[in-house]
């Protein structure tokens, strides 16, 4: 029964600890915004930064919000 107790204890301290370092290595440092405002051209795309660009430089990886937003509403 203890050997059960402590399996099970174990597979949840295991995913609390992989749960915070997933989160912690994906969090997103800006976001990527998608334009189609002008419904005759290919859409734009804008980085927006959340952070310095010197944290981002020594990055590998990094992660993006994507944003579907316009700066000029259709008409």
């Amino acid at each position: 029964m203890e050997l059960i107790i402590g399996i099970v204890v174990g597979i949840i301290i295991g995913l609390v600890v992989g749960t915070l370092i997933f989160r912690r290595r994906y969090i997103p440092v800006g976001d990527l915004r998608i334009d189609r405002s002008d419904p005759t051209s290919e859409p734009f795309l804008f980085l927006e930064l959340g952070t310095d660009v010197r944290t981002i430089s020594g990055m590998k990886t990094v992660t993006l919000s994507v944003r579907n937003e316009n700066f000029l509403p259709h008409e």
